[in-house]
């Protein structure tokens, strides 16, 4: 072989051999929670190493390459199902409930790729004649193995969730090495697989400094973290790309006609169906998904103050009828000290966890909003004023006893200030009770934080304490 031969060689296996093992670091040094993901990945990309091995050595040593294909192949393909579950577990981590938005969105670029890569590689590559069946059956495992990753790598990054620079890097890794995959499946198809060696080399050498880069980045600690919204937006991008997987199958069928090659009309029928399927499914969930806005807060998943005070009208009107209505009004104490130290994705990942634990203490019915910035409102029905204190005092413990997360691996104390008013004890209309509580809230405040207040004051923190004297309105700056 010539030098230039051999020290490409060299440098070609040590790069995918750093790439997989750089990842094995990156969970050593920065130990993400879904390190058995990671671990996954690096070893999928081990294998491509381990069967890329011999290829490259033997002419090294004045050996001849070992046949294909060969057992070699078979270390060779492991790289998928490896790959292909370490994204498994990555998606599940990210969403665990299901963001059918997100599925939806993959399903349409993977059924769209599944019909260019089966009309120009896997049923050409089954058909060829000028190929063993033993040298088909390992052609076709290689674009299967690529719309297995495609379909994984699409669902996770179309998905819910934070895009970390390590989730936008391990995308480009397998664009990348999809993209040299379908390179040799074409060349190899051509009966002329050395035409597509060598741009294919440089593609996975990129490929795996891109892995190597993900898996050495702080931020993979992120890539797992769950997704705060039920799912993703439809953004600009987002809807051209589905736009361009959408008109593939047409585009398909008239560049075939064009060519004057097979039409595959049943095929590009049933993949024009379901796609259709799928985009009117999404478009049904976009139309959902506008109507949830009205009465969804974005951030933490919780009802809008718009929504809070329309049931409150409803249940104003039951109260004056006999039955009982509560309103507990909830402000996170010196919440701008926890944005200016930990940032606003601190501020963040506290208003979620608030969210969070208001819904594991309250029982079915009491309706929770996120009622302005950092305050939070508590509607409790079928109430009374003692009971309302108990529900009051249940929240400020549960939200107060146990810091809350402000990044990947650092929590700190929160407390929350909350006041308390009952109807028809207290007030007589809903817009009275709003207002009592939220007087009574700055009254928590003022008596010293972490505290309930009500009108009789049988919870308050400070012991031996009197009534409370209901202190007029101020504005909410005030309330820091």
């Amino acid at each position: 072989m010539e030098k230039v031969d051999v020290l490409w060689a060299t440098v070609y296996l040590l790069v995918q051999l750093a790439g997989g093992l750089a990842v094995l670091v990156g969970v050593r040094r920065h130990r993400p929670s879904a390190h058995v993901a990671w671990v996954l990945l690096g070893a999928g990309h081990l294998a491509l190493f381990c069967g890329n091995v011999p290829t490259y050595l033997a002419p090294l040593v004045g050996m001849e390459k070992p046949p294909y294909p060969s057992p070699l192949t078979l270390i060779y393909v492991a790289q998928y199902p490896l790959t292909a579950l370490g994204l498994l577990l990555l998606v599940r981590r990210r969403t665990p409930s299901w963001d059918i938005a997100g599925l939806i969105d993959a399903a349409i670029v993977t059924v769209s790729a599944s019909l260019l890569s089966w009309i120009y590689l896997i049923d050409p590559l089954m058909s060829g004649a000028e190929l063993g069946l033993a040298e088909r059956t390992a052609a076709v495992a290689f674009p299967l193995g690529d719309l297995l990753l495609l379909a994984l790598g699409a669902r996770l990054m179309l998905g819910a969730g934070l895009r970390p620079p390590a989730l936008r890097v391990l995308a480009a890794y397998l664009v990348l090495f999809t993209m040299a995959d379908t390179g040799l499946s074409v060349a190899t198809l051509s009966g002329r697989p050395a035409l597509g060696w060598a741009w294919a080399e440089v593609l996975v050498t990129c490929a795996s400094v891109a892995l190597g880069v993900a898996g050495l980045h702080p931020s993979m600690r992120q890539v797992e973290e769950r997704s705060p919204t039920a799912g993703p937006d439809a953004g600009r991008r987002r809807l051209l790309l589905l736009t361009i997987a959408s008109l593939l199958a047409p585009a398909t069928l008239l560049v075939q006609y064009h060519r004057d090659a097979p039409l595959y009309v049943p095929l590009v029928c049933a993949t024009c169906g379901v796609l259709y399927l799928l985009v009117l499914a999404r478009m049904v969930g976009l139309v959902a998904a506008q109507r949830e806005v009205a009465i969804t807060d974005g951030l933490t998943g919780l009802h809008t103050r718009r929504y809070f005070e329309h049931s409150l009208a409803v249940e104003a009107e039951r109260a004056l009828r006999g039955a009982g209505v509560a309103v507990l009004l909830l402000d996170i104490d010196h919440f701008k000290s926890v944005n200016d130290t930990y940032g606003h994705h601190g501020g963040d990942r506290v208003l979620c966890e608030v969210a969070r634990r208001l819904q594991a203490t309250l029982r079915d019915g009491e309706l929770i909003a996120r009622y302005g910035g950092e305050e939070f409102a508590v509607l409790v029905p079928n109430t009374v004023p003692p009971i309302a204190r108990e529900v009051a005092e249940r929240v400020r413990s549960a939200l107060s006893d146990t810091p809350m997360p402000v990044s990947p691996t650092r929590s700190a104390p929160v407390t929350v200030s909350i006041g308390v008013a009952t109807m028809p004890e207290d007030a007589d209309s809903g817009d009275e009770l709003v207002r009592l509580a939220d007087r009574l809230l700055y009254a928590s405040k003022e008596a010293g934080r972490n505290r309930v207040t009500s009108t009789v004051n049988l919870h308050a923190a400070a012991p031996g304490s009197t009534p409370v004297v209901v202190a007029p309105p101020v504005p909410a700056a005030a309330r820091q």
